[in-house]
């Protein structure tokens, strides 16, 4: 039975910021609500809770508020400009918003104040939704594990007793949507950035492929590796936001999801041996076999992709790549013990400084020779489903910086796939469980869909931290 409480005070009613995206869109739409009402109740929400969860870093409450009217003019005048019209938005702290700083969970770029927006800003202005801030992150966006020693650790909403990993490095925005705190959060994903915080936190972390979505005006740490994501209650949220972002008309335009509607029937679902699943928390393990046993009862066909290597020896090949390409952005700052920098952190950075370009080429062209490999052994499945992580989230305080929650994860970004984060079932502790879902490179939105039909027989994606509370 679990032992903390994970109750955030609430009414009998969950907050506007729990509903879908289609549900808050269509009161929008019908006058029911306005951008203005929604806004601040998630600003009220925030205040609440935010000194407690450290979610957000800014809160731009005054031009959100002022672009919230500007929503509600536009409806009054009969223009909608899609489903995120006056949805309120949060951005991971290395998105650049003109005449905002841009921190990247560092004290030290406190004074960065970028003049253009990122174009994933400039895409959600247009389409309607409402910049709502900026949210914590792991410092350079180097860490899993969602911690920051300088500017604060958020904390996982599923245990306000005591302080759990958020998961990171998007750590913030996972909270923030998982919290209620704002229904949709941008992050960045590099090794699971997404989807670890995503599988920690309960919610929806949908990773795309690679330069799909543009990274202008985001700051990087690998850009071999970088790719944006979102985070949501729901796929279908998720896609709404994930289409705007890529330019994606299909997906954009009120989340249509052709391969959700198709149902699960025929699709193909690899599974680990038990071999690659060595390690697995029991409740993860059982959770995942759940979630198979569910594919099947839909229709799917679920049979063990044969991995031609461990999954861990892939670990080495991932690290040469972002520490040296993280190296090269940020080792400067590194190198200087004057400047301020996490402890977990530094030291990275110091072993990609040391990288040589011998072994940074030789790290290039064995993704490259992988990339071939998985791409032939991909082509007998439509996805390949893992646990998103071994465990569930653990207290801050029992954190080896030198262990990384990304066994699963960090394959994704490696080969160029995309991936996407489900809730699949509560552990005996009362933490969510995670399922990860991959798809070759550019299957975004045949991912989207199979992920979709998927949550749809499912009730995880409903649960809250609240509701998980034991009386």
């Amino acid at each position: 039975m679990p032992t903390h409480s994970s109750a955030l005070p609430r009414s009998s009613a969950l907050p506007p910021a729990f509903d879908s995206i289609a549900t808050l869109s269509a009161r929008l739409a019908s006058g029911e609500a306005t951008s203005t009402s929604l806004l601040t109740e998630c600003l009220a929400r925030i205040r609440e809770h935010n000194q407690l969860l450290h979610a957000f870093s800014e809160v731009y409450e005054e031009e959100a508020l002022l672009a919230a009217d500007a929503a509600d003019r536009l409806l009054r005048a009969g223009v909608r400009l899609g489903p995120l019209h006056g949805i309120p938005v949060a951005l991971k702290d290395l998105v650049d918003v003109a005449g905002k700083v841009t921190t990247n969970g560092s004290r030290l770029f406190a004074n960065r104040v970028p003049k253009e927006s990122a174009r994933i800003v400039q895409l959600l202005h247009a389409a309607g939704a409402i910049v709502i801030g900026k949210t914590h992150m792991v410092q350079f966006a180097l860490g899993a594990w969602g911690t920051n020693e300088h500017t604060g650790t958020p904390r996982n909403p599923w245990d306000l007793t005591e302080h759990r990993t958020p998961g990171g490095s998007s750590s913030g925005s996972a909270v923030a949507v998982a919290a209620g705190l704002v229904p949709l959060a941008i992050g960045t994903d590099t090794g699971g950035s997404v989807r670890v915080p995503a599988s920690f936190c309960g919610i929806t972390g949908f990773k795309a492929t690679a330069g799909v979505i543009d990274t202008t005006g985001v700051l990087p740490l690998s850009t071999t590796l970088d790719s944006i994501g979102v985070f949501a209650r729901s796929v279908e949220d998720a896609a709404l936001l994930y289409g705007v972002l890529a330019e994606d008309r299909t997906l954009a335009a009120e989340g249509v999801l052709p391969a959700a509607a198709a149902g699960l029937k025929g699709v193909r679902v690899a599974r680990l041996a038990d071999a690659d699943l060595a390690g697995v928390a029991t409740d993860v393990r059982a959770a995942y076999e759940t979630a198979l046993e569910d594919f099947r009862a839909a229709g799917a066909h679920v049979s063990v992709v044969p991995m031609p290597r461990p999954l861990d020896t892939f670990a080495q090949t991932a690290s040469s790549i972002m520490l040296s390409e993280g190296a090269l952005e940020w080792g400067d700052i590194a190198a200087d013990m004057a400047q301020e920098m996490d402890t977990s952190v530094r030291p990275r950075f110091a072993v990609g400084a040391r990288i040589s370009a011998t072994e940074y080429v030789r790290a290039m062209r064995q993704r490259q020779a992988w990339k071939g490999e998985f791409a032939h052994l991909l082509e007998r499945f439509d996805v390949i489903a893992t646990p998103t992580t071994m465990t569930t989230a653990i207290p801050v305080a029992s954190v080896d910086h030198g262990t990384a929650p990304v066994r699963y994860t960090r394959i994704l970004n490696l080969l160029d796939m995309c991936g996407v984060s489900l809730p699949v079932g509560i552990d005996r502790d009362g933490l969510p469980i995670g399922l990860q879902l991959g798809a070759p490179e550019g299957a975004d939105a045949r991912l989207a869909g199979i992920a979709q039909a998927f949550q749809s027989r499912t009730t995880h994606h409903h649960r809250t931290p609240s509701q998980c509370a034991v009386s």
